[in-house]
């Protein structure tokens, strides 16, 4: 189903249905989780793809880690960040959170980064040493509560939370598997374990909120299981929890919009800091979060980076030197299959027509599958799901994608876009940023080389206008911003 028919099908359930009266015993309104899961389960229910398979040596890797326990400090933590190790990018020998580590500049020593493994468990290995001066790896120990009681309600069944009003959520359960046409069952069950997840996990972060008293907790992306749990664990606690913009906010986005008014805010982040206005204005009015504590930034990764030199990598730089324009397309992983279908016909059509342009092929970090059928393709440079857009973003003329942020980091680089709509994915109907001027969008591989000659042979003028566009989502002063914010929000707090 199309994801703004879904964000429509949601928004009927939010008519109908009291929703908010959807409770587990201890009083947390649980609406904001469900209504999330739904959207992903309903979304990708039809893919055939399936996460990577944890190979024996994996679950190994896995296992010894369970049974160290997390290694906290023992004195008291002024900010703590939570992360994921698909966040990290190697630069200058180190590897480097865009989100987190820049934000040292600013915090010093207060700072504390807790990175969880991939989606799969698997913790990614590191061959260089990380940037992060305080670093946690973040698991759930084999011996913890929380472990056993995930362990004994996945294997048994066995359950310590009672949710109110649990007829709502089943008659819920019930009109989702007809409208969106899914198998009932499989959708409760998918609903039940997300909530008793959340629940252990949300007792998970109280325990460690508590032993660490955090004057404030960083989060990259606050929707998830995972996320929403450390923020309602934060709401309890009453530490502040502010979410880092990590991606593109639309209209169409459950994870910061509902279109119906409800004063329910339980397990989402108290604060928003977004990339400028025009994501900030987009989320104040979406009924979710408190439109005063949705506050513009910048992106302090983007701007550091612009500034800085990149070396290129020996075989990349050999595949840019065949060429007289290079294009990067970034892929996501939601509809990465469709991309590289997509990339294979426009690869051959170049060929076809003699077209003198290189095509490298970026995988999304949480991409499970395998692109290496790429590389057969001579026009085609297949990178690491881990390198670093910003590096590429430097080295490149054109980008292309679908409906990543990499669209919008490509504009304050003066790359201007191409947008391949897939799947009815189309960008224009989420962001306001197709422009036919810096931005375009492509059905089909023709339609994309007219884009492509269009754009070299204006490319002076398109990328002038295209850098000057970036403007309209970036604010500028990031760190500054950051700072000032931060530093006033602490005040309060410690007022208080």
């Amino acid at each position: 189903m199309n994801p703004i028919n879904i964000f429509k099908l949601i928004k009927k359930i939010e008519l109908e249905y009291s929703v908010d009266s959807i409770k587990l015993k201890d009083g947390t309104k649980i609406w904001n989780l469900i209504r999330i899961l739904l959207y992903f389960y309903i979304q990708f229910k039809d893919s055939s793809s399936k996460e990577e398979q944890i190979s024996f040596k994996t679950f190994l890797n896995q296992f010894g880690e369970l049974l160290a326990p997390v290694k906290l400090s023992n004195r008291k933590i002024d900010i703590c960040g939570f992360s994921g190790t698909e966040n990290r990018k190697l630069r200058d020998g180190k590897f480097y959170d865009i989100y987190l580590d820049p934000l040292y500049n600013i915090l010093g020593d207060r700072l504390w980064v807790f990175e969880w493994p991939a989606q799969s468990g698997h913790r990614r290995k590191y061959q260089k040493k990380i940037f992060s001066k305080h670093y946690i790896p973040m698991h759930i120990p084999l011996f913890s509560n929380t472990f056993w009681n995930i362990g004994f309600y996945k294997v048994l069944g066995r359950k310590k939370f009672y949710i109110k009003a649990e007829g709502v959520l089943k008659n819920i359960i019930t009109r989702i598997s007809q409208d969106a046409k899914v198998d009932k069952n499989e959708l409760k069950n998918n609903i039940y374990d997300a909530i008793a997840i959340f629940f252990y996990m949300k007792e998970f972060f109280i325990k460690i909120m508590r032993s660490i008293s955090p004057k404030a907790v960083l989060i990259i992306c606050g929707y998830g299981r995972f996320h929403m749990a450390l923020s309602q664990a934060c709401k309890e606690l009453s530490i502040p929890s502010i979410e880092l913009q990590h991606g593109i906010i639309t209209k169409f986005h459950l994870g910061y919009i509902k279109t119906i008014k409800s004063e329910n805010k339980d397990c989402i982040p108290e604060y928003l800091f977004t990339y400028g206005d025009f994501f900030s204005d987009i989320v104040r009015k979406g009924n979710l979060f408190d439109p005063d504590k949705v506050i513009s930034i910048g992106f302090p990764y983007l701007e550091e980076f612009k500034e800085s030199h990149v070396s290129k990598d020996y075989k990349l730089k050999k595949f840019l030197s065949n060429y007289s324009t290079t294009l990067l397309i970034t892929s996501q992983w939601t509809v990465s299959d469709e991309i590289k279908l997509f990339v294979k016909r426009l690869s051959k059509e170049l060929d076809k027509l003699k077209i003198n342009i290189g095509i490298i092929f970026k995988p999304h970090p949480r991409d499970w599958r395998n692109h290496k059928d790429l590389e057969q393709y001579q026009n085609i440079f297949l990178t690491s799901k881990y390198d670093d857009i910003y590096v590429l973003l430097k080295m490149v003329d054109i980008h292309s994608t679908v409906y990543s942020t990499s669209g919008l980091e490509a504009l304050a680089y003066g790359k201007p876009n191409i947008f391949i709509e897939v799947r009815k994915a189309s960008m224009p109907e989420i962001i306001d940023i197709v422009d036919n001027r810096t931005s375009f969008i492509a059905v089909s591989s023709k339609e994309f080389i007219n884009h492509l000659e269009n754009i070299v042979s204006n490319y002076e003028s398109i990328s002038k206008e295209t850098q000057k566009q970036s403007e309209k989502f970036f604010k500028s002063n990031a760190k500054e911003n950051f700072e000032k914010f931060l530093n006033t929000l602490l005040m309060v707090k410690n007022y208080d």
